[in-house]
């Protein structure tokens, strides 16, 4: 910068009304020029200003900083930013400001020139957007948390995990009203209000307002109850947020975040702390219905699988169905045996796809489907073109996988039909296992496609095994591992009952937790 730049400056800057500062240092650190916002800032006028030290008229910290910076300008040459120190200020306030430092020279002199902005309004706004950034990634934190809880008991304790790590208490403790207060785990609350007392916990059920209170202090002021009082002398607690739980279906509950020290609890606290129980309220009031709804829907699943399985003389029939976990929905997997006015036996094991409600109907609507059109038509291939039919007319199927056989109990001769259903096993009483279908790349029910029939007869003793993919397939077993250890399974097994294979299939593969149904049916044909 030029020295007739840097008098331009200062004329244009002299009598502008804006948070602007400007001064002119010569190698002595005097003061050459200044404006008056600058000027007003130490305090003096313009004139206090010219021919002095900043060391004259700044507090130390300043004026060493000012002298320094002007020594760096000299020595580099360089232009220079920098955060200013605090600066006197006629309100009191403490501002922030930013400064820039510019040597100006030409043939005949050297001198420091420097810019000043007051920053107090932007680093303010950005001191609230950082502020709020970090309070919308801990609100993230909250509902990937709550994300992947779906029973009630899943989300207390995701609310106790939340408490700690992100709300920063000691004590977490819930009280759900109705039915779904018996499902909270024991170990969650981590200390006991007394439950025939007036305590915050009453109030904010009765009420439905949050109540903060920032210290033992508080609390005794605003709740006169002597059983609180005696809790309130024994516990370690020093400070409580107590909030509502509660959705669009109703009033859930109250959760408790206590502290080990006194709590200020601000305003923008007590905002996130709202925003947090609003979270959980929501994923409790979704973990209630996926319950009720699952209830429905295994109510429903266990009143449409058969009750009994035929007794024919020369074949033995069983069966193991299991729906998916308690903390997954269930499934549409069923299963089928009738004896047929032939005197032959129908067989289907099915998988429809979806869960829930919509699952379980459908699986109801295709079971008793099949058995129409068997008693009409029992050949497979006829089957599965009328399941077609069906799916394509509408109703609440999709999609469904099945396989479908008749067996003749006289010769044990079969014939099997399937539709985009895993094969079955064939388990001759000696000899290798063999996996059978109807030998085509087959689509599920709901893709139509011309639907085929294949025969095979069964040695005496042969045993047919068909199931569903739950038994074979889940996240940490691919499906070519599970078929490999189903085979090994059977192998062993093979000279056990068929209730005794059944059982051993069940216990070697069922993976605790599993989300899926696992469905199981096994045939047996004696000989003649």
């Amino acid at each position: 910068m030029r020295p007739a730049d840097a008098q331009r400056l200062l004329g244009a800057l002299a009598g502008a009304d804006a948070p602007v500062g400007f001064a002119v240092f010569d190698t002595d650190h005097q003061y050459l020029a200044i404006n008056a916002f600058l000027a007003e800032r130490a305090g003096k006028t313009i004139a206090e200003h010219l021919g002095r030290r900043p060391s004259d008229v700044l507090p130390p910290e300043l004026a060493t900083h000012t002298e320094t910076m002007i020594d760096r300008v000299l020595r580099s040459g360089e232009t220079i930013k920098a955060d200013e120190p605090p600066w006197p200020s006629p309100s009191g306030s403490a501002p922030y400001l930013r400064s820039t430092w510019y040597l100006v020279s030409d043939d005949d002199q050297r001198q420091v020139a420097m810019f000043v902005v007051d920053d107090t309004s932007q680093r303010s706004a950005l001191s609230a957007l950082r502020h709020s950034r970090a309070r919308n990634a801990r609100l993230l934190e909250v509902a990937e948390e709550l994300a992947e809880a779906v029973t009630v008991d899943e989300v207390a304790a995701a609310v106790a995990v939340i408490g700690r790590a992100t709300v920063g208490a000691r004590w977490i403790g819930l009280s759900l009203v109705g039915e779904a207060a018996n499902s909270v785990p024991d170990g969650l609350y981590l200390s006991m209000w007394p439950d025939d007392a007036v305590t915050p916990v009453s109030e904010v059920l009765r009420t439905g307002w949050p109540v903060f209170l920032a210290s033992k202090e508080r609390a005794r002021e605003e709740f006169a109850n002597e059983q609180f009082h005696a809790f309130l002398d024994s516990t370690d607690e020093q400070a409580w947020a107590i909030l509502p739980l509660s959705a669009d279906s109703g009033r859930i509950g109250v959760v408790r975040f206590a502290f080990d020290e006194a709590q200020p609890f601000e305003s923008d606290t007590c905002r996130f702390l709202r925003a947090v129980a609003q979270q959980c309220s929501v994923a409790f009031d979704r973990a209630r219905l996926f319950e009720q709804e699952r209830t429905a829907t295994a109510s429903l699943t266990e009143g449409l699988k058969p009750p009994v399985l035929p007794v024919i003389e020369g074949i033995e029939v069983g069966a193991r169905s299991l729906g998916g976990s308690a903390e997954h929905v269930v499934g549409g997997d069923w299963y089928d045996a009738f004896e047929l006015p032939s005197g032959e036996v129908a067989v289907a094991v099915g998988d429809v796809m979806g869960h829930g409600l919509t699952a379980a109907s459908g699986m109801g609507q295709l079971r008793a489907a099949l058995r129409a059109l068997a008693l009409a038509d029992p050949d497979p291939a006829a089957v599965l073109a009328g399941l077609d039919r069906l799916v394509e007319g509408g109703g609440s199927v999709e999609l469904a996988t099945v396989v479908y056989f008749v067996i003749d109990p006289a010769d044990g001769t079969v014939r099997l039909g399937d539709a985009g259903h895993l094969p079955m096993v064939r388990m001759p009483p000696d000899g290798e296992l063999e996996l059978i279908d109807t030998g085509t790349d087959t689509t599920p029910i709901g893709v139509a496609e011309q639907r085929y029939c294949r025969r095979i007869r069964l040695g005496a003793g042969e045993m047919l095994l068909a199931f569903t993919d739950g038994l074979v397939e889940n996240r940490l077993r691919s499906l070519e591992e599970g078929v490999g250890e189903l085979l090994a399974c059977l192998e062993e097994h093979r000279h056990d009952t068929l209730d005794g294979i059944l059982d051993a299939v069940v216990s070697r593969l069922r993976t605790a937790g599993a989300a899926d149904d696992l469905t199981v049916l096994a045939l047996r044909w004696g000989g003649s």
